[in-house]
C-alpha cells in the first residue's frame, strides 16, 4: 500500500473521501467548509462525513454530501470503534481526513492500516504562546480547515461553512411559531455556551430584548437547552419574548435560525450554524477567538470584540479567568450591540 507522500502526487480524482469531525456543533459546522471545498474541486468525489450519533443530524440534506454516517458512543467503545473501523475500510476510501485528531480518531487510524490517512495536526504550541505568553502567530484570516487543505495538496478553493433546511422544516416551525405568536419578523438570541466565561449577562440580554421589542415590534426568539436556565431569565416578564428553552431539537432550531432576520450570542455552535444557515449575526466574543474559531465568515455578520491584552486565553472557554471579573464581557455594553442590531 502506498504512503500518503506517493500518493500526493497522483491524487488528482479521488472517487471517495471520508471526512472524520466527532464533536462539538462549532467544529462540525466549521468542518462543512471541507466538504464545499472537496466538492467544489472534484465534482465527482463522494464526500461521505463520520461524526457522533447526536450531532449527524447537524448535516443533514447537505447538497454536497453524499452520505453521513453516525457513530453512537456507550459501553463497549473498542468494540464498537473495531466493527467502525471495519465497516469503513470496505467502503474503500481513497483517502480519510481526521479533521478532529482526538483519541477516538488516533485508535480508527491505527485499525485502519490500509486506509490512507491524513490527520489535521492541532496548533497546540501556537495556542499556548497565545493564551499564556500573548504571543500571536496566527494570520489574521487564519483558517484551520482551508489551511490544511491547501497545506496538505488536497484544494486551494477558498469556501465557507454551510448547513441546509428543508421547505418543509421552515414551514413546520413557521406554523409552531405564529402558535406561539412570533412575528413574521423576528431576531434569535443564543445565550448560553458550555463554559460560563463566554456569557454574556443575562440582565444585558434583557435590557437588549426591551429595545428590540419596544423599538421594532418584532419578536424576540431565545434558544437554548433544558438547563440554559439563562433563558427563562432573560424572556420572563418582556412582551414579545419567546423563550423556547428546551423546546426544540437540533433539526427545529435550524429552521428557526434560518428564518429569523439575525441571531445573536457567544461564541457557540448554533450561532456559526445560524450563520451557515445565511442569517446573519452578532457574535459576542470574549475569551476566545480567531485562531480557535470565533470570527464571522459572512456578509451582513458583526464580531463585537474588545481586544484586551489577555485575549483570547483559552480555545473553548474553559480556562477561569485570572482577574477579579470578566473584562471581556463586562465592557461590552448593551448600547455596544444596539447600535449594530438597529
Amino acid at each position: 500500500m502506498p504512503t500518503y507522500d506517493t500518493i500526493s502526487n497522483s491524487f488528482t480524482k479521488p472517487n471517495k473521501i471520508l471526512l472524520v469531525r466527532f464533536s462539538s456543533i462549532g467544529d462540525i459546522v466549521f468542518a462543512t467548509a471541507a466538504i464545499e471545498a472537496i466538492s467544489k474541486k472534484y465534482p465527482k468525489c463522494q464526500v461521505h462525513f463520520l461524526t457522533l450519533d447526536k450531532f449527524s443530524s447537524l448535516l443533514k440534506g447537505h447538497p454536497s454530501l453524499f452520505r453521513v454516517i453516525p457513530h453512537r458512543t456507550g459501553s463497549f467503545e473498542r468494540e464498537r470503534l473495531k466493527s467502525l473501523a471495519l465497516s469503513l475500510e470496505l467502503e474503500g476510501y481513497d483517502l480519510v481526513l481526521d479533521l478532529h485528531d482526538s483519541l477516538r480518531t488516533k485508535y480508527l487510524h491505527y485499525l485502519m492500516k490500509s486506509v490512507n490517512w491524513k490527520t489535521l495536526r492541532k496548533p497546540r504550541m501556537k495556542r499556548l504562546l497565545q493564551f499564556y505568553f500573548h504571543i500571536n502567530l496566527f494570520n489574521p484570516d487564519y483558517d484551520s480547515i482551508l489551511t490544511f487543505l491547501r497545506d496538505e495538496n488536497i484544494s486551494d478553493v477558498k469556501t465557507l461553512p454551510s448547513l441546509n433546511v428543508t421547505t418543509e422544516e421552515k414551514l413546520r416551525m413557521r406554523e409552531e411559531l405564529d402558535r406561539r405568536g412570533v412575528s413574521e419578523k423576528y431576531t434569535v438570541l443564543i445565550p448560553s455556551a458550555a463554559w460560563e466565561s463566554k456569557i454574556w449577562p443575562a440582565k444585558n440580554y434583557q435590557k437588549l430584548s426591551e429595545l428590540m421589542t419596544c423599538n421594532s415590534g418584532n419578536s424576540v426568539v431565545v434558544l437554548g437547552g433544558s438547563k440554559d436556565t439563562i433563558c427563562s431569565e432573560i424572556s420572563k416578564g418582556i412582551e414579545g419574548v419567546i423563550s423556547l428553552q428546551g423546546d426544540t431539537n437540533l433539526r427545529e432550531a435550524m429552521a428557526i435560525l434560518s428564518l429569523a432576520e439575525k441571531a445573536i450570542g457567544s461564541d457557540t455552535g448554533l450561532l456559526h450554524a445560524a450563520e451557515a444557515l445565511d442569517t446573519p449575526v452578532v457574535l459576542i466574543s470574549g475569551p476566545t477567538g480567531n485562531s480557535t474559531g470565533c470570527k464571522v465568515r459572512k456578509s451582513g455578520s458583526q464580531l463585537v470584540r474588545k481586544d484586551l491584552w489577555c485575549q483570547p486565553c483559552s480555545k473553548s472557554g474553559s480556562r477561569p479567568c485570572f482577574r477579579s471579573d470578566r473584562y471581556c464581557l463586562k465592557e461590552i455594553s448593551v448600547e455596544n450591540i444596539w447600535q449594530l442590531v438597529k
